[in-house]
C-alpha cells in the first residue's frame, strides 16, 4: 500500500509542475502617416515595416502577401523589400477591404459591397447594403464563411459573399477602422487612435484589451489585416478531467513495472 502511495503522490507532482506555453501571431496595419507596420500579438508593439502610399485598408492574401487600398487604387505590397506596386483604379471609391481563405478579393466603401480583380484592380458592384456604411474595415471568418464588417456609427456586420448582411450590434467604441483575426479566433478591432478591442461576434460589443505602443504621435490606424481565416475556439477539458486521467494513466503505469520486478503493491 505504502508503495501504491508513493506512486500517487509522484503522479500529482508530475501533473502540478506548470507547462510554459505561448501562441504568438501578428497583426498588420496601415496608418494616417502613409506607413505600414506590424504589431507584435505578445506586447502590443508596432513596428514600421514600409513607406507606402495613405492606405484606406489593406489586407493579406492566403500567401501572405499584402495588399493595400487607396480610396481610389489597388497596390500590392512587398514587406520584405519595403516597397509597393501599383496595380490599378477601382472605379469605385472603396474603405474597405478583405480576402476570402480562397483568394478572392473584396472590399466596400459607403453602402457598396464590391468583388474586387487583383490583375485589374477593377471594383465590381455586388450589393448595396440598407443601412450600412462602410467605416474602415472588413476581414473574412472562413469558419463561418463570411466577412466582418464595421459600419459608421461603430457597429459590427457580417456579410456573406453575395452581399447579404446582418448587423449585429454597436461596438461601444469609436472610429473602429481595423478588424483583425487573432490565432484563437478572436476578433480584433483598431481604433484610430490605437486601442485594441476584442469583439464579441454575437453582440458586437468591444471590450478594451491595451493601447497599442510605439506608433508615432498622432498617427492614427487606418486599417488592420490578418490572414483570412479565423480558428473556432477549442473546447478544452476542465483542469481537474486532465488530472484525472493524468493520475490514473500513472497508476496503470506504476502497477505495470512494479508488476514486471515482481512487487506486491499490497505489502
Amino acid at each position: 500500500m505504502k508503495k501504491l502511495l508513493s506512486c500517487l503522490l509522484l503522479s500529482v507532482a508530475a501533473i502540478s509542475t506548470p507547462i510554459a506555453s505561448a501562441q504568438a501571431g501578428t497583426f498588420y496595419v496601415s496608418t494616417s502617416r502613409s506607413q505600414v507596420g506590424v504589431i507584435d500579438d505578445l506586447t502590443g508593439f508596432y513596428t514600421q515595416l514600409a513607406s507606402t502610399p495613405r492606405f484606406t485598408d489593406i489586407a493579406l492574401d492566403p500567401l501572405d502577401e499584402l495588399w493595400g487600398i487607396t480610396f481610389s487604387q489597388l497596390y500590392s505590397v512587398n514587406l520584405d523589400a519595403g516597397t509597393y506596386n501599383y496595380v490599378g483604379n477601382l472605379g469605385a471609391s472603396l474603405n474597405a477591404l478583405g480576402f476570402t481563405d480562397d483568394g478572392a478579393l473584396y472590399g466596400s466603401g459607403g453602402s457598396g459591397f464590391y468583388s474586387v480583380d487583383t490583375s485589374s484592380g477593377a471594383a465590381s458592384l455586388i450589393s448595396s447594403i440598407s443601412g450600412f456604411s462602410s467605416s474602415g474595415d472588413i476581414v473574412f471568418d472562413a469558419a463561418r464563411n463570411l466577412f466582418w464588417a464595421t459600419s459608421s456609427g461603430d457597429s459590427l456586420w457580417s456579410i456573406t459573399q453575395d452581399g447579404t448582411a446582418t448587423k449585429v450590434g454597436n461596438i461601444g467604441y469609436s472610429a473602429v477602422y481595423g478588424l483583425a483575426f487573432g490565432d484563437n479566433g478572436t476578433l480584433f478591432g483598431y481604433t484610430a487612435n490605437g486601442n485594441q478591442l476584442a469583439l464579441n461576434l454575437a453582440t458586437g460589443a468591444g471590450t478594451f484589451v491595451r493601447q497599442i505602443s510605439g506608433l508615432n504621435s498622432g498617427e492614427n490606424i487606418w486599417g488592420a489585416a490578418s490572414e483570412p481565416d479565423a480558428t473556432a475556439p477549442v473546447s478544452t477539458p476542465e483542469p481537474s478531467v486532465l488530472a484525472g486521467f493524468a493520475v490514473i494513466a500513472l497508476i496503470l503505469g506504476c502497477k505495470a513495472s512494479y508488476k514486471l520486478l515482481g512487487i506486491n503493491l499490497e505489502n
